[in-house]
């Protein structure tokens, strides 16, 4: 597994502060923060997140990750933002100048 880059972190963390109004939570997030049972996200804000995060970070396997998830028994369903933004790290395209 790829090391949890800090700003990708907290780049995710900046999405989802300016989504939050829009979830009436009020409570503070944190890597650990889930996104169903404490932040109780309907699929729909799961596709706006999911769509603001690839806008940031190119086109990324929600749909695969979406169905392994599904694949859990439901009381592992949950995602944190942590692990969310393992998912990035891990599947994301680095786009750095000299990286191949």
């Amino acid at each position: 597994m790829m090391e949890r880059d800090p700003q990708v972190l907290a780049d995710v963390m900046e999405q989802i502060n300016e989504l939050a109004g829009d979830w009436e939570f009020e409570g503070e997030i944190t890597p650990e923060t889930r996104f169903l049972a404490d932040l109780g996200l309907e699929s729909l804000d799961l596709v706006v997140l999911g769509t603001m995060i690839q806008h940031r970070y190119g086109r990324l396997p929600f749909a695969e990750y979406y169905a392994e998830i599904g694949q859990r028994p439901i009381a592992e369903r949950d995602v944190s933002v942590a692990d969310l933004v393992d998912f990035i790290c891990t599947n994301r395209i680095d786009a750095s100048p000299g990286r191949v």
